[in-house]
């Protein structure tokens, strides 16, 4: 074969692994935007699905109010709930693509309209009967079986779309990995060809200069566009890492040191700020920084921020363009973007460095793409904490509620038994409060109700637990406490209790407390024995004049202790 052949056939080989190299970048692109719409797709579907369970848990707890209270003012968030839940379903059939996702979907519609109707009805009937009918409607069940089955149901959904995001984070990994190792390929066999060219060409070297140095310009080309899928390929790989990192997040705080972490490898050779609006929505203060951020202010406002006045990115580059007043060294180049989801701004990113200056236009839009992934992952932290907050603390008292008190006694106890530490609790229960009910109506109840709530919370240590049980039934829960100290602690609180009167409609309303006390390990050794030993003490107390403590009896009279009544115990409630 000539040498002429020889490097014809060489070139065209290096043309078409060339081409193929530089296809390479737009199939990756591709395919990551088809997975990363998958990603979106899997988070809207999540997000609505909170949504959906949240509005139903307000238009349940909407319907206590309005049972307990008869006002109509309690009903605003189940009306607000009857708007919302319809666009919601509708915003999540548009994100179905197969029939099972719609199959799935028409089972949790059909739940949600039943659960509304029962909801409904009891609201229907405490207006048209009262309070009776509506109660006795609730107690049978259906209700709370509706919602458990409705939890059931969205937490399976909830489950499938982590699987999805996993799957789809993995298929990114492999994306990724694959295009690495063809790139890796192409490289290879593109410095084969140029190797075979170049030992060719020392025999016509005077004659064939011009054909070796462009041999070479085509391989300093294919490295660098080889350099440039290899960055891109780790980029996204990282970021994928992170926002797998922030969905196993529990608080904006550990959030926030999340992002403090990826950032520096996600953003070489810059340097940083994360800003989150405090509950006054008036001021941002950092949570988190990277590089040299010593210089940046701990708050700004948010007029002070161009790209929050704007909600878009705000570029201040070589003293070109509007600086922000938060800058404190106006030398610096700076990128500020907001963090925006569903057109809500919740904070922004400042970024800064000299490399700012030197970057393409593709590379700004990169780091714009991880600040909104960041904005979503933030708002979906966020949604998280609330819901949980809301699902373990009382609406009225703001004390925890009794799903709660199960979960840290349970922990306690078995803590508890694993140190050889006392535990003691105190069930404490109101004198009278029907007659205050009666008397002063129930929104006299709910004051003297709020204002023993804020006395509990105020008169126990940090590491205490005070939950509201039921009605005016509370439950103070006292870590490495013995029978002693509880017993001294319970008086003062009944003290507290007894000292502190409620200014309502002009009325000065007071009441007093009969509390129960036990102990472990001498009054039982797990969660039921243990509630039911202060249990009795309470009933003893009750019977014994009221506004008293009495500590639980021997593990052996707490057997015949055991038997007493149903209705005994409804007694007790009643008084």
């Amino acid at each position: 074969m000539k040498f002429e052949t020889k490097i014809k056939t060489a070139a065209a080989a290096i043309i078409l692994v060339m081409s193929t190299v530089a296809i390479l970048p737009m199939i990756v692109n591709r395919q990551v935007a088809a997975v990363m719409d998958e990603l979106d797709s899997a988070a809207n579907v999540e997000r609505l699905q909170l949504t959906l369970l949240e509005m139903l848990l307000n238009a349940e707890t909407a319907q206590r109010g309005f049972v307990v209270t008869g006002s109509e003012r309690f009903l605003e968030p189940y009306y607000a709930a009857l708007n919302t839940i319809p666009s919601t379903q509708a915003a999540l059939r548009k994100e179905m693509t197969s029939s099972a996702e719609v199959a799935r979907a028409d089972a949790i519609e059909q739940a949600t309209a039943a659960k509304l109707h029962t909801v409904t009805e009891t609201i229907n009937l405490r207006r048209d009967q009262g309070f009776g009918a509506a109660a006795s409607l609730i107690a049978m069940g259906m209700g709370k079986a509706q919602m458990d089955k409705l939890r059931q149901l969205i937490g399976s959904e909830l489950t499938f779309y982590a699987q999805r995001r996993s799957q789809l984070s993995a298929q990114l990994r492999n994306t990724a990995n694959s295009a690495a190792t063809v790139s890796l390929v192409a490289t290879i066999t593109n410095i084969l060809f140029l190797a075979g060219m170049l030992f060719a060409g020392q025999r016509v070297l005077r004659q064939r200069n011009a054909a070796e140095h462009k041999a070479q310009a085509a391989a300093d080309h294919a490295e660098v566009t080889a350099e440039r899928i290899s960055i891109q390929n780790d980029l996204l790989f990282r970021s994928a890492e992170l926002m797998h990192s922030l969905e196993l997040a529990e608080s904006v705080d550990e959030s926030a040191g999340i992002i403090a972490s990826y950032l520096p490898r996600l953003l070489p050779r810059l340097s940083g700020s994360l800003y989150l609006y405090n509950n006054s929505r008036d001021l941002l203060e950092r949570k988190a920084g990277w590089g040299v951020f010593d210089a940046e202010p701990e708050t700004i406002e948010a007029l002070d921020c161009w790209a929050l006045r704007r909600g878009s990115p705000h570029l201040y580059v070589g003293g070109d363009g509007l600086v922000c007043r938060h800058a404190s060294d106006t030398s610096l180049d700076r990128l500020c973007l907001p963090l925006v989801t569903q057109g809500d701004v919740i904070g922004c990113i400042t970024v800064t460095g000299d490399e700012l200056a030197k970057a393409e236009e593709i590379q700004r839009a990169w780091i714009g793409q991880v600040a909104e992934q960041l904005g979503l992952a933030l708002s979906n932290v966020k949604l998280r904490v609330s819901l949980r907050q809301q699902s373990i603390i009382d609406p009225l008292t703001q004390l925890y509620n009794r799903r709660y008190l199960d979960e840290v006694l349970k922990r306690e106890l078995a803590r508890a038994s694993r140190s050889g530490v006392p535990l003691s609790v105190l069930v404490l229960d109101l004198d009278h409060f029907k007659r205050i009910n009666d008397t002063y109506g129930h929104e006299g109840g709910d004051a003297i109700l709020r204002k023993v709530a804020a006395a509990l919370r105020e008169n126990i240590r940090s590491g205490d637990v005070a939950c509201r049980m039921g009605g005016e039934e509370m439950v103070v829960l006292l870590p490495e406490c013995d029978t002693e100290n509880a017993l001294k602690r319970a008086d003062a609180l009944r003290i507290v209790i007894a000292a502190g009167d409620v200014l309502h409609n002009g009325q000065r309303i007071g009441a007093t407390a009969s509390i129960g006390v036990a102990s472990y390990p001498a009054h039982g050794h797990n969660v039921q024995t243990l509630v039911h030993a202060a249990d009795l003490a309470l009933y003893e107390a009750k019977h014994e004049g009221r506004n008293c403590v009495r500590v639980a009896r021997a593990s052996a009279l707490l057997e015949l202790g055991g038997q007493e009544s149903a209705e005994d115990n409804k007694e007790r409630r009643s008084s």
